[in-house]
């Protein structure tokens, strides 16, 4: 088969895992013999190595992304009546936390060059009722943290930080994570920092909130702001933290891939489809864990793309304050850039294993299509 007409996909889940095979294999053997199959000791070493990794005092595995933002804003002390001002564009997830505590998202536009959320947006959304500020690192592209620390103590307001997509992303040489009063992190399997089936983490800056976040992952009650609030099963596993913790020693050799192919892309396709490179002295790392262009006629390309062998993706069409959830949120003014985002953003394949003439045959194909456009 000629790389011409090699099918590419959007992922690669295991080609990855080749080399971590006798390490797992041999790690599960361990775990299977000692009985201790839930926060045994792989996950207590996975919490210090992610705590170390992102510069936070705490960091507790709980089952998923979903569950460690759930987690954080519940100890944050979003509760029934509570507003929090978020993106719309977005993974849903980051809206159900908010609803599940009875809780209102509050959501603003983004920006049109990077899709984070709109600093100036969020101060404009604020009222009485605003418990907290949700900013969402999407596709691994910090947000502008200085503008949204200032609003945030101006205004007294705690900020959590999603960064599911964002684990080793830089906002001025600081890790993503270590900005919020907690964070949620994700380790999904399709994620740069991947385990092998669900997994997520909390990042707390003090070790107060990591208590309160350990005592509730484990169906023990904590009182916050005078309610008490009755736990729940958020546990995470020794399987996945063993995972984890394979691919964590292996992330910076493969991150330098994923960059690597990010940069291929870069040097092809033209600048005002895709996100501006920073300047490395800014300190800003993005780890794209999507590489996404902004296409008018988002359409053709993919059937181009389609016919050519390679997966595309779509994120997020409809945006959120279209979605059926929308009846639980208030809407600040027009957002106007996330529905122009939800109608031209498309995701070009972008992983660990993506051979590098793979990305330079995707990369001349959309700029040749994109020249005739």
């Amino acid at each position: 088969m000629t790389h011409r007409n090699k099918n590419v996909g959007r992922y690669d889940l295991v080609t990855p895992m080749i080399p971590c095979q006798d390490e797992l294999l041999a790690g599960i053997e361990r775990i299977l013999t000692t009985g201790n199959y839930i926060l045994g000791e792989e996950v207590h070493a996975l919490e210090s190595e992610i705590a170390e990794a992102c510069q936070v005092e705490d960091a507790i595995g709980v089952a998923s992304g979903s569950s460690a933002l759930e987690l954080a804003l519940q100890v944050s002390g979003v509760c029934p009546g509570a507003e929090v001002i978020t993106t719309p564009y977005t993974f849903v997830a980051t809206v159900e936390a908010i609803i599940r505590l009875g809780a209102t998202p509050v959501l603003v536009d983004i920006k049109h060059d990077d899709l984070n959320i709109d600093p100036a947006a969020i101060e404009a959304a604020i009222t009485d009722q605003t418990r907290l500020i949700l900013p969402v690192h999407i596709f691994g592209m910090p947000c502008d943290m200085d503008e949204i620390l200032d609003i945030a103590d101006r205004h007294a307001l705690d900020i959590v930080e999603d960064m599911c997509q964002a684990f080793g992303s830089l906002y001025k040489g600081k890790p993503c994570g270590s900005f919020g009063r907690m964070s949620s992190l994700s380790f999904y399997p399709t994620k740069n920092l991947p385990s092998i089936g669900d997994a997520g983490m909390v990042l707390c800056r003090s070790k107060e909130d990591g208590e309160r976040v350990r005592r509730l992952r484990g169906h023990q009650a904590v009182r916050i702001n005078e309610h008490l609030i009755p736990g729940w099963n958020h546990r995470l596993d020794e399987i996945q933290a063993l995972a984890i913790r394979i691919r964590l020693a292996r992330f910076f050799d493969e991150q330098a891939d994923r960059d690597r192919s990010a940069t291929i892309y870069d040097h092809l396709i033209p600048a005002q489809y895709r996100l501006a490179t920073p300047m490395a002295a800014t300190g800003l790392r993005i780890t794209h864990h999507q590489y996404w262009i902004r296409v008018p006629d988002r359409g053709r390309l993919m059937a181009e793309l389609a016919e050519a062998g390679i997966d595309s993706s779509v994120y997020y069409d409809p945006p959120l304050h279209r979605h059926e959830l929308t009846e639980h949120c208030r809407m600040h003014a027009h957002l106007e850039n996330a529905d122009k985002a939800g109608s031209e953003i498309l995701a070009l394949p972008i992983h660990q294993a993506l051979a590098d003439v793979d990305a330079e045959r995707i990369g001349n194909l959309v700029r040749h299509v994109l020249a005739g456009s």
